[in-house]
């Protein structure tokens, strides 16, 4: 048995963590995860402004709940980065506060680790498996668009962005010790530092079916996933030795 901790960063998300979490506590009530021993739920709340915390916090006593709170809304990436910290498990899971992915899901990832993979990611766009993946028209456009303009920098990775990943804890903590970027393009820059360090990625198709009330506003949000794309190419951001 392996030790999980799972990071779900959280930005005004009390009416949908209360239904992921009550999904993950199912999973492992009835046994469909084996082979996880699940030792930390990390809230990692990015300044909400609404009940996040406290929902968070009613859980526990019935899940091993850590919440780790930003003082003020500083973006998803910052978020996980804060959570990632605070893992004490052999494994961490980062993973979306809307569940889009089942967390059951999560069984294909433990085993892509268990065949050598240091980090094994959800894909959404693999295609011999696109009748399991439910998403708009117009986010599946979005996605190749972002997936094409950062290409070079995770090659043979198709889907830098889908909400589930798994780690080796020790690498989760080096990648997000070194990564910089606050907000959404996080996920690219993660990826991009794992190969650039030469760890073992692992691409998985999952089930997934998008939620209502994305948090991704496509014009602001996808302008700085643009500059961002072009910082990471320039290098302009500094990296500290580990």
């Amino acid at each position: 048995m392996k030790t999980l901790s799972i990071v779900i960063p959280a930005f005004n998300e009390q009416d949908r963590l209360p239904v992921t979490l009550s999904a993950i506590k199912a999973a492992w009530d009835a046994g469909r995860m084996p082979g996880l021993t699940l030792s930390q739920v990390i809230v990692a709340d990015d300044g909400s402004s609404d009940g996040t915390v406290a929902a968070a916090e009613s859980w526990k006593g019935k899940l091993p709940i850590d919440v780790v709170a930003l003082s003020k809304n500083t973006g998803k990436g910052a978020a996980v980065r804060a959570g990632m910290a605070r893992v004490t498990s052999e494994l961490a899971l980062m993973y979306d506060a809307d569940g889009a992915a089942p967390i059951t899901e999560v069984n294909k990832l433990l085993k892509a680790m268990d065949g050598g993979a240091d980090i094994a990611i959800g894909s959404r766009v693999m295609d011999h498996e696109k009748s399991l993946v439910t998403m708009r028209w117009h986010r599946r456009i979005i996605g190749r668009v972002y997936h094409f303009l950062g290409s070079s920098l995770v090659p043979g990775i198709r889907d830098t962005a889908c909400g589930c990943k798994l780690f080796r804890a020790d690498i989760a903590k080096k990648l997000f010790a070194e990564q910089r970027v606050d907000r959404f393009a996080f996920d690219i820059e993660v990826l991009a530092l794992a190969l650039r360090h030469g760890y073992k990625v692992a691409e998985i198709p999952l089930m997934w079916t998008a939620i209502p009330e994305s948090k991704v506003r496509i014009i602001r949000d996808g302008l700085e996933m643009f500059w961002c794309l072009i910082m990471l190419y320039s290098g302009s951001f500094r990296y500290r030795s580990r």
